[in-house]
């Protein structure tokens, strides 16, 4: 039998703030944290808004060998310190290697804040014409880079694999495993997180997503793709999901953070508990590498999934936290996965999305609106999806428009879809009391 796996603690740096009580008060209340772009000038672009984490976050210089220097390490740290902080976890001493050896850091990574724009340029500094045909493996590239600092300065916010290191040394971890699946990359930390501990390979793992992609080629990027709004002259009221008039969704940044441990490690050390990770789904589809599988297949079959794991009858599910992103394509697929697998019970079940009011998040969105989830089960309220003012006939379910809703709920289920088909359904539960 496997072992069971429970939440202790919770870290955010997200655009709304950086604590989760805070982040849920705004969620409830229907405030939106999308402005337009400060970050640099957006005005020739397509789509000028975005939500930014528009306060200072403060981190050391370094931890070890690490910087935290870049917008996404700080982001990434400040998220994870909250989080210990919060699980009341110490971090075992340098020669307990035993202690060490239980515990992980699994976080997906986006691209950092500034680097893509630095990319061409450092490439010609460095290796010169583009036409030549000799090899230029990657860490010849990265040592060549280091000697012009002057052109190569940004690019250590490209290359993220130095975050879950840095994050190992803060839990005092021994394993650290980096990935990315695009848009389902936190929720697919939580999933690899929740396996670690239950094949026993680990007691305590940080699982997470840091991602600041806004920035002046990620933003032109995505908006060739359709896939981000254009109404910029009206930020708060740009991210719509499930609404007929949506047009794209809202490009955001951050980084949030989970500590998972076994239910047994957790009760030696009189841990607070949140939640518990009942299970978790994971399905591709493989349809195109940016549009979903119209029919909802995947989805469908990660929801599946993620109940037959928790042992869970769609019946028991209270509350849906969709994947939800405010684009033509994923909310009209969604809301069929959603009814395939719950049936006539899919008109009644509350179901909302995050992203109307905090954007998408990328790799950090999964474990940030799994919070959000943990927050709902804990203050008995459901968030609203906000801007939701006309019906879809292709969106026809309960998407708790525009206003909070009070309901105690035991057992919700996270969404997370990414581009190539990557889907990853979790299912969470209440734990009462609070304590262990």
């Amino acid at each position: 039998m496997s072992r069971r796996v429970v939440v202790t603690g919770m870290g955010t740096i997200t655009p709304h703030a950086d604590d989760v009580d805070s982040l849920f008060d705004q969620l409830r209340e229907g405030v939106s944290a999308v402005r337009r772009i400060s970050l640099f000038d957006p005005e020739v672009l397509p789509c000028q808004v975005a939500a930014e984490v528009r306060y200072p976050v403060e981190v050391p210089d370094s931890i070890g060998p690490y910087d935290l220097g870049s917008r996404a390490m700080r982001f990434a740290y400040g998220a994870a310190e909250r989080a210990l902080r919060d699980s009341a976890l110490t971090v075992p001493a340098a020669d307990d290697y035993a202690q060490r050896d239980r515990r992980a850091v699994q976080l997906s990574v986006g691209v950092g804040s500034t680097a893509m724009e630095a990319l061409g340029a450092t490439t010609l500094s460095v290796w010169g014409n583009s036409d030549s045909t000799d090899d230029r493996p990657l860490p010849e590239f990265r040592r060549a880079a280091a000697l012009e600092p002057q052109s190569s300065g940004r690019l250590e916010e490209w290359f993220l694999d130095q975050a879950a290191p840095a994050l190992g040394l803060l839990l005092g971890a021994e394993h650290v495993t980096t990935a990315a699946s695009a848009c389902a990359s936190g929720s697919h930390s939580l999933l690899d997180a929740a396996h670690a501990i239950r094949l026993g390979h680990a007691d305590v793992v940080l699982c997470g997503g840091v991602c600041t992609p806004i920035t002046r080629s990620m933003m032109p990027g995505f908006a060739m793709l359709s896939a981000l709004t254009s109404r910029n002259d009206d930020p708060a009221g740009a991210s719509r999901p499930f609404d007929r008039d949506r047009d794209g969704f809202i490009m955001a940044e951050g980084a949030s953070v989970l500590v998972l441990e076994s239910l047994e490690h957790a009760k030696e050390r009189g841990a607070r508990i949140h939640a518990e990770v009942l299970g978790v789904g994971i399905a591709t589809d493989s349809y195109r590498l940016t549009d979903p599988e119209p029919t909802g297949r995947g989805m469908a079959a990660a929801m599946r999934n993620a109940l037959a794991d928790a042992e869970q009858n769609p019946q028991d599910i209270g509350y849906v936290n969709a994947h939800g992103t405010s684009t033509k394509l994923n909310d009209a697929a969604e809301t069929l996965a959603i009814k395939q697998v719950f049936g006539d019970a899919a008109r009644t079940l509350p179901v909302s999305s995050s992203k109307s009011m905090f954007g998408h998040l990328i790799h950090a969105a999964g474990v940030t609106e799994g919070i959000v989830c943990i927050q709902a089960m804990k203050q008995g309220v459901l968030p609203p999806t906000i801007n939701y003012e006309n019906p879809d006939p292709d969106c026809d379910l309960d998407y708790i428009p525009n206003t909070a809703r009070e309901k105690k709920v035991g057992v919700v289920m996270n969404n997370s879809f990414g581009f190539g088909g990557q889907n990853v359904s979790v299912v969470l539960g209440a734990w009462e009391g609070g304590m262990s």
